[in-house]
């Protein structure tokens, strides 16, 4: 009787520890290939491509997390069970395992947020950057400063004028730029030593700075 109800007793409580073993082994398996892969992408160095290819695959990391939390989910139904038939000492044990695969979920679930907000932050802020320098680009290579000088000979008084008013409106509007600069190369500044890539280097913001004081001396002319 008792040493037959002892031995399934016995067999009950193994299969129960196998079983939260095994959990807590496919968990942490799991947690280390994630922070691994994150490890890999948590970088906002380089060209835009490999930005891209790092936002991507910090997406599909994210995608992934309800993945690791039913794990974690079944680790703590395993704990759960073999609490119920295990001695008090044994517990302890149990318990403390169970505080660290905790910690180490605790620790993944934020750094695969933080490392993709990293990632997006800067691609977003590199994005924003672009736009508004394609902006100056276009603002610049559109703005048609003087007049040829031997059609100027050939203009009436009404034209002089309004050629004169054009020149200061335009004048003003270069002037008004100028703040737009400084804030793209501010930018800039604050890109590159997040990514470190040429388009945005000391030579890239020097070109930005002269082609940009080329259109001024045109202007004020």
């Amino acid at each position: 009787g008792g040493a037959a109800w002892r031995a399934s007793s016995n067999a009950m409580i193994q299969q129960s520890q196998n079983e939260f073993d095994s959990s807590v082994e496919k968990a942490e398996d799991w947690m280390k290939t994630i922070q691994e892969r994150l490890r890999i992408n948590d970088n906002t160095k380089g060209p835009r491509s490999a930005l891209e290819a790092r936002l991507r695959d910090t997406e599909k990391i994210c995608a992934l997390e309800p993945e690791g939390r039913l794990k974690m989910d079944l680790v703590l139904m395993k704990a759960d069970a073999l609490l119920q038939c295990i001695s008090e000492e044994q517990k302890h044990e149990i318990l403390s395992r169970l505080k660290d695969v905790k910690a180490m979920w605790e620790e993944t679930a934020i750094y695969i947020t933080h490392c993709h907000s990293r990632i997006e932050w800067v691609w977003l802020h590199w994005s924003e950057y672009l736009k508004a320098q394609d902006e100056f680009y276009t603002w610049l290579h559109n703005t048609k400063v003087t007049l040829e000088p031997d059609i100027e000979l050939q203009l009436g008084l009404k034209e002089k004028q309004w050629q004169l008013s054009h020149a200061q409106v335009l004048l003003k509007d270069v002037q008004n730029r100028s703040s737009l600069l400084d804030r793209l190369l501010e930018e800039a500044t604050s890109l590159y030593n997040r990514i470190g890539d040429t388009s945005v280097d000391e030579d890239a913001r020097e070109k930005m700075k002269e082609e940009y004081k080329k259109k001024k001396n045109e202007a004020e002319r």
